[in-house]
């Protein structure tokens, strides 16, 4: 509905839902045409033909971690940004999608907040893209202070059959994609306990806390 057509049912006080469910219908139609009376005559009384779409496109994916205790040793740190890149790299894949920018979210252990981002050249769902990326955000802020938590997301997310996908400049035919690839398919079979990075097998450490994924 149009403002001029807002303005024509304020003039005739029709201002609330109430008011439209109970003016005559003659005098809608007189005010705002046959179509749009009908239209709102049926909405304000709650009924609707239009169909429900449950679809929900998803603008980032992401994960942050919270420790238990401030964490300033940089290999728990490293170690962290890995299994959250790692996640969110799981997530994208499940959901068919790849992103272009990789977030980075420190917070410092008197609760101020640091947010750096990078746009890579081409869109990716790999966790080793990602995690290279976030790592090089976070030794460029070389906070020298404990951290309480840090997250990684992917934003600028777009299907994954949408968007060429390109080898890096040296890179062997098959690399990263693949074996995550094979990993999801494994861990689909055995579970995500049994398989992961190198250096996240048997360490999974009790200080840490995933905090729950934001929509």
């Amino acid at each position: 509905m149009g403002e001029r057509s807002a303005e024509t049912l304020r003039r005739l006080g029709l201002t609330t839902v109430a008011d439209l469910a109970e003016a005559p219908f003659g005098m809608l139609r007189k005010a705002v045409g046959e179509a749009a009376a009908t239209h709102l005559h049926e909405l304000a009384w709650g009924r609707d033909p239009r169909g429900v779409s449950p679809e929900h496109v998803e603008k980032s994916i992401g994960a942050e971690v919270t420790f238990d205790a401030d964490v300033a040793d940089p290999l728990e740190i490293r170690r962290t940004l890995l299994a959250l890149a790692e996640k969110v790299g799981v997530r994208l894949r499940r959901a068919g999608q790849v992103g272009r920018t990789v977030a980075l979210k420190v917070r410092l252990a008197d609760f101020r907040t640091v947010n750096r981002s990078r746009t890579l050249a081409v869109p990716t769902d790999t966790a080793r893209e990602m995690f290279d990326t976030a790592w090089a955000l976070y030794t460029a802020l070389d906070p020298g202070e404990r951290v309480r938590l840090v997250g990684v997301r992917m934003e600028g997310l777009a299907a994954a059959g949408e968007t060429p996908q390109q080898l890096t400049l040296g890179a062997p035919e098959r690399g990263w994609r693949e074996a995550e690839a094979a990993a999801d398919a494994a861990a689909a079979r055995f579970g995500r306990s049994v398989i992961g990075p190198a250096s996240l097998l048997g360490n999974r450490d009790a200080r840490r806390n995933e905090n729950p994924p934001r929509p």
